[in-house]
């Protein structure tokens, strides 16, 4: 027996299911036209999209016209699309720089690029005056330039060293002792050379040497990539890499290598004045001030009760060009590194999103801002500068939600930040069921890795897509054909669904510290 239901009632059903199925829409997100635009951005003629860089430029225009054409507004300064700011991107060499290391009898004249290179330079922005002019500074060697209290070592003790160059080893003294009461064989924190020149800069140093210490048959310093993408760190004083084959005379003139050997068999510091000993150094190095721009663009709430609340959609665009010190392999500095997936996918993806949203606006009650950030590789700082101007105030900003490194997912995405605001995992199960065919985690990159960090920090909840780091991140290889684009497109639906309960929800998502 069947049952027979009158025609009035079938029209109700049938409009009632037809309401349900526009509410809970699957985003309509081609992988074909994702992949177009990651093939744009990733290409080789986009050099790898460094901060600084014309090519970052024309990305920036590129995402711009799309986010035109997708139907957004412009959410950036003065009514336009970008919202610039400024940065340092690297340093331009002059041609006087010079170092002499030694004394009256025997010394070594060491060459910018080849025999040496600054790890950190004092703040310059003119090639008129030198970044550093030091004349007859006394040298003092201080072992491996630790100063490690807590481990009961301290290279510094007893010795004085201001106004004074140091001349430290690099790596620790028993680094591959696991019974060393330095932590064993795990690397200390004072033996990054951050916190050597920390360390030296605390007792007075005016300048930092480092070289190379014995028990490394390879010189680990990496002269080329100065010589093609010089970007110094930015220190009180001077750092150096100084060759150790240009140092070895003085070096076994003044028996370092022994005292090393020394220090590496009991843990007791030989730090001492190099009687006699000097050092010249002049530096001629700009830091070179960039002006970048975030692209923003703006989706207006269909609901004129909640528009003025506003939902983040974000990513860099930004990626790290030639390599140097952002490269995962420094000695492939040069080569363009492309960031198909560092995060042209990230970005391609909200393109589409962007597109999508607008054809289905009524389901976004609130606004959404879609941002690409500039500047996250050198420390999320186009994140930063839009959470001091944003497009609509930060109190009325409910979430974030950030897409980085999306292109990879073969099945399956990683999140992190829901920590930040609980009660949105169910609106992030809800919209995983609708899109369906993604295994969902929670192993993401974790805070203080992409540009959720800037909105957290702010108290606003902030969620990253990421489907992890592979052998290409921050390498050459990192390109268009390696994209899994039917994932990405997965992972992009997912997101705007995501957003769109969010956008929906009768409540904004409180923050949990």
């Amino acid at each position: 027996m069947r049952r027979i239901v009158a025609p009035a009632v079938v029209l109700t059903v049938v409009a009632l299911v037809a309401g349900l199925v526009l509410a809970a829409a699957t985003p309509q997100i081609e992988p074909v036209a994702v992949l177009d635009h990651i093939k744009f951005l990733a290409s080789d003629d986009m050099r790898g999209r460094a901060d600084g860089s014309p090519e970052l430029e024309r990305a920036g225009d590129y995402v711009a016209q799309q986010f035109k054409t997708a139907g957004l507004t412009p959410g950036g300064t003065g009514s336009g699309w970008f919202q610039p700011f400024e940065l340092q991107a690297g340093v331009t060499v002059g041609e006087r720089n010079a170092l002499r290391i030694g004394t009256p009898e025997q010394s070594a004249r060491l060459a910018i690029g080849s025999s040496y290179y600054p790890l950190a330079t004092a703040p310059n922005t003119s090639l008129a005056v030198p970044s550093a002019d030091l004349t007859h500074l006394p040298l003092v060697f201080a072992g491996y330039g630790i100063s490690a209290p807590a481990f009961k070592y301290d290279d510094y003790a007893g010795l004085d060293v201001a106004g004074k160059a140091v001349l430290v080893f690099s790596h620790e003294p028993q680094e591959t002792r696991a019974d060393s009461r330095l932590d064993g064989t795990r690397a200390l924190a004072e033996s990054t050379l951050a916190a050597k020149a920390q360390a030296a800069t605390s007792h007075g140093a005016r300048l930092l040497l480092v070289v190379s210490d014995p028990t490394h048959t390879v010189d680990q310093g990496d002269y080329r990539r100065f010589a093609i993408a010089p970007d110094p760190d930015e220190q009180t004083i001077p750092v150096l890499r100084v060759r150790r084959t240009e140092m070895l005379p003085l070096l076994q003139a003044w028996a370092l290598d022994e005292a090393a050997a020394a220090i590496d068999r009991d843990l007791v510091p030989r730090s001492r004045a190099l009687a006699g000993s000097d050092v010249d150094y002049t530096e001629f190095l700009a830091r070179n001030r960039r002006t970048v721009r975030n692209v923003v663009g703006v989706l207006q709430g269909a609901d004129t009760a909640r528009r003025g609340q506003a939902i983040v959609i974000g990513g860099h665009y930004d990626h790290v060009g030639l390599g140097g010190r952002y490269s995962m392999t420094p000695e492939r500095t040069g080569e363009i590194h492309n960031g198909a997936d560092d995060n042209a996918s990230g970005i391609s993806a909200i393109i589409e999103m962007a597109r999508a949203a607008v054809a289905d606006r009524a389901r976004f009650p609130r606004t959404l801002i879609f941002v690409a950030f500039a500047g996250e590789e050198l420390g999320l700082l186009g994140s930063a500068h839009y959470a001091e101007h944003p497009a609509v105030p930060l109190r009325d900003t409910v979430a974030m939600i950030d897409l980085d490194m999306v292109g990879r997912a073969h099945g399956r995405v990683e999140t992190s930040g829901i920590s930040t605001a609980p009660s949105l995992q169910r609106d992030l199960d809800a919209a995983a069921k609708v899109i369906g065919g993604i295994r969902l985690g929670n192993n993401g990159p974790g805070s203080g890795r992409s540009d959720d960090s800037s909105f957290i920090e702010r108290r606003i909840p902030a969620v990253i897509f990421f489907t992890g780091f592979h052998d290409d991140y921050h390498r050459p290889g990192d390109d268009w054909d390696k994209i899994d684009a039917p994932g990405t497109a997965r992972i992009a639906a997912l997101a705007l669904e995501f957003a769109a309960r969010i956008a929906a929800r009768p409540d904004r998502p409180p923050f949990v510290d």
